[in-house]
């Protein structure tokens, strides 16, 4: 078939601005800061510049007279690098300089006061934290001889349960080891009288020490002192009471715990993490699906603003962090200046991102066949429209696995466990013995969403067939000239198969170099649907039709030798 050159190259400067439009459609969609499985930085940095910094937060804290926890907020800004770290960190050191007494303390307390105010700091034991104030004889008496006469119920059952023979790790108070048992009751019995539990922590504790009197058991009651033991001793009085003013349960106790132990050398970020927390428990269930990558993505998301820490642990997903972010390119300017909007408005926002690489990808595929060539197959408008569709829509599969890093890699974080077993106590502060992981068997995202570009795939190579049989049969040809139309097309009725093998052997290779996880049922989907495919367009589509036209074919020839 002959074209016009004038017309081939007409079409050629329209498939090629077209072709420019799609891709530059695609662009900007990709540049749209919001994703499906993840957080772009740049969405967490703008909802942190509308609220406090850490800074803020412990210039709070000093004004309030918590210097203690105002210590460890500075420290933790001075790690985030924050610009107001250092003078908070001075004006810290110089309130503490001028009281050496709330120095050890961290913070002034009305019944510290009333115990130890005849007992010289020179007594003080050098344990650090709050152990440090309890552990002395002299401070242990002072504190023991004040609680002892309180009407708290919260502190007599806490005092009550020191002369219990049932500990396994603990010794009771009146034995020659009871003096880490006897401290942590004195600093819970001070924290109840100052009032410094949250609701739902003191009542689970009550709850606790009376199942303990009624059946004898206190292995949970025992695992929460030894919590609280280790917390006295890394805390001191006024970063304590911030802490369980935050903790609501026993678990999250633990919890805390377990990573006060694991990131020992940043106990000051921690801290800031668990009270900037909304709360504390979404902290846990972060590091637990993303472990110390999600740490270092949060501590990010700490340095641009609290509001945007607490957005990152909302989410529950993992936060990117684009190297474009930092070029000061175009493309990081758009991102930077579609943030706000992205932050208000996130699922219309991904609405844009996903409409941008389906329309980009439609329009591109409608510029590449105005493309000229020797032969052009005259095909009806149906069909290449529904071959734009869903090429379309397979483009946006491919584009949405491509723009999310975290959406083939879904299982491998290797998250924290927050299951641990206690040995028995040999020091303070005890030892800590890490569980490994299990494995998790429900399917990931990026399982369902490459299954479903496989089975789009063969819908696409099934709804091409059926249209060409369609068009076959439309013509106004001979029943016999139509069966050969049909021989001509065994290839691309048999494309399924071709398209299945390919795929499979595509994903195969891409997991056996690493770049996707491995996932055999991904991979052999892509086959399977390409074998269903192939059956169902030569069962239910070709072979009647074929026999419709053998029939009408053998009619005609039957016809013909009657009237010779």
């Amino acid at each position: 078939m002959s074209t016009d050159p004038k017309t081939n190259r007409s079409h050629n400067i329209a498939g090629s601005f077209l072709l420019f439009l799609g891709v530059l459609i695609i662009a900007f969609g990709w540049m749209v800061p919001s994703r499906f499985k993840s957080v772009p930085f740049q969405v967490i940095r703008e909802a942190g510049l509308s609220g406090p910094s850490v800074s803020e937060q412990g210039r709070a804290l000093l004004l309030d007279g918590n210097y203690g926890a105002a210590r460890l907020i500075g420290d933790a800004a001075m790690e985030l690098e924050e610009a107001k770290a250092a003078l908070l960190v001075s004006q810290v050191s110089m309130e503490l300089e001028s009281n050496p007494q709330l120095a050890r303390w961290g913070a002034w307390d009305p019944f510290l006061e009333a115990a130890l105010k005849s007992v010289p700091l020179e007594d003080y034991s050098s344990e650090p934290g709050t152990l440090g104030i309890l552990l002395a004889k002299p401070c242990l008496a002072a504190v023991s001889g004040l609680l002892e006469n309180s009407r708290n119920p919260l502190v007599k059952d806490l005092l009550a349960t020191g002369e219990f023979t049932t500990y396994r790790r603990l010794f009771p108070v009146t034995s020659t080891s009871g003096r880490p048992l006897e401290v942590t009751l004195l600093g819970l019995g001070l924290l109840a009288q100052g009032d410094h539990f949250s609701d739902s922590l003191r009542a689970e504790l009550r709850g606790l020490i009376l199942d303990a009197k009624a059946t004898g058991n206190i292995g949970t009651l025992e695992d929460f002192y030894l919590d609280t033991l280790s917390l006295l001793r890394v805390f001191d009085w006024g970063q304590l009471k911030e802490v369980f003013f935050k903790v609501q349960t026993g678990d999250e106790l633990k919890r805390l715990r377990f990573l006060l132990h694991r990131k020992s050398d940043r106990q000051a970020l921690v801290f800031a993490m668990s009270l900037n927390a909304e709360v504390l428990d979404d902290l846990f269930s972060y590091l637990e699906e993303f472990g110390d990558l999600g740490f270092e993505r949060l501590e990010s998301s700490l340095a641009a603003g609290v509001d945007g820490y607490q957005l990152a642990l909302r989410e529950l997903l993992p936060i990117e962090i684009q190297a474009v972010e930092r070029s000061g390119s175009l493309a990081s300017i758009v991102q930077a200046a579609m943030s706000p909007y992205s932050l208000k408005n996130p699922q219309l926002s991904l609405a844009i991102k996903y409409g941008s690489f389906f329309l980009g990808s439609f329009v591109a595929l409608w510029g590449i066949s105005l493309f000229g060539r020797f032969y052009r197959e005259t095909i009806s408008p149906v069909l290449a429209f529904t071959q734009r569709i869903f090429g379309a829509a397979a483009s946006v599969l491919i584009f949405a696995v491509l723009s999310e890093p975290y959406l083939s890699a879904a299982g491998s974080f290797e998250g924290y466990d927050f299951n641990f077993v206690m040995p028995v106590l040999t020091q303070v502060d005890g030892e800590i013995q890490i569980v490994e992981t299990t494995s998790t068997t429900s399917m990931q995202p990026a399982t369902l969403i490459t299954i479903a570009f496989f089975f789009l795939l063969q819908a696409l190579v099934f709804l091409i067939c059926m249209l060409k049989v369609r068009e076959i049969e439309k013509r106004s040809l001979n029943s016999l000239v139509k069966l050969k139309l049909m021989e001509n097309e065994e290839n691309l009725f048999d494309s399924g198969l071709y398209v299945g093998i390919a795929g499979t052997c595509i994903a195969l290779v891409m997991q056996v170099i690493n770049l996707v996880d491995h996932n055999l049922l991904a991979a052999y989907s892509s086959n399977l649907f390409g074998i269903l495919c192939v059956a169902i367009v030569k069962i239910r589509l070709v072979r009647p039709y074929k026999t419709k036209l053998i029939m009408e074919g053998q009619a005609q020839i039957a016809s013909l030798s009657e009237e010779s």
